[in-house]
């Protein structure tokens, strides 16, 4: 395998597990931790994690909890159109980084033969 497509394989399974539903990739709690949710990978529910103090809240309360930490896990997850810009400048970086220290390889025994 050549180093390009070493690093191409690298990113591509990198994007995959940061998107794959077995992947928790936002956290978000409400009522100072006392409820919890997880976002996979998809931006899917997970989980939901209850602490047993959460039965001492009001109605309106565990209302309130829930929704804040819905909207933190999806705050936090990341912004799909950036996510993939990002991965794929980098991808390209790291192709055109493997093609030019082949060159100055080659270049390198090149001069050493002479």
């Amino acid at each position: 395998m050549d180093v390009t497509q070493g690093y191409d394989e690298h990113a591509r399974s990198t994007r995959e597990a940061e998107t794959s539903p077995d992947y928790i990739a936002s956290v978000g709690e409400g009522a100072d931790g006392l409820v919890r949710i997880e976002l996979d990978g998809t931006g899917r529910l997970w989980d939901v994690v209850l602490d047993p103090q959460v039965t001492e809240l009001t109605v309106e309360e565990l209302r309130t909890a829930l929704f804040d930490a819905i909207t933190a896990a999806q705050g936090g997850l990341p912004v799909p159109d950036f996510e993939a810009s990002v991965a794929d400048v980098n991808t390209a970086a790291e192709r055109r980084f493997a093609e030019i220290s082949a060159a100055l390889h080659d270049l390198s025994r090149r001069a050493g033969r002479r």
